[in-house]
């Protein structure tokens, strides 16, 4: 009977070892878990910050990039503009210099009589 009872013994202490394990465990998966949401909280407010910044640096990009183009289109106007200025200004003189000369032989058939 005495050997029964030492076998018991074993047993018992194998089933309480058994039962702390799986306290001890679910005490370690706990704070894993925990940790693991926290984690995961982080990252996700990381993630959302992050998402944040390229929505408005996309949204700025895309405002830049219409005043260019707009500023372009402006640059393009006043070339155009120029262009017109410059031949106005050039048949401007060619106009001037023909006048000027004949005002000059005006003068001159003038001063000769």
């Amino acid at each position: 009977m005495k050997k029964q009872s030492l076998h018991f013994v074993p047993k018992m202490l194998f089933a309480h070892l058994v039962v702390c394990l799986c306290i001890y465990s679910s005490k370690v998966l706990a704070r894993d878990i925990s940790n693991e949401q926290r984690a995961a909280s982080d990252a996700r407010n990381r993630y959302n910050s992050a998402k944040s910044n390229d929505d408005n640096l996309g949204k700025q990009i895309a405002a830049q990039e219409k005043r260019v183009a707009d500023e372009q289109a402006r640059l393009k106007n006043l070339q155009d503009k120029q262009v017109e200025a410059k031949t106005e200004l050039e048949n401007a003189k060619a106009d001037l210099d023909v006048k000027v000369n004949t005002l000059e032989k005006v003068w001159d058939e003038r001063n000769k009589n």
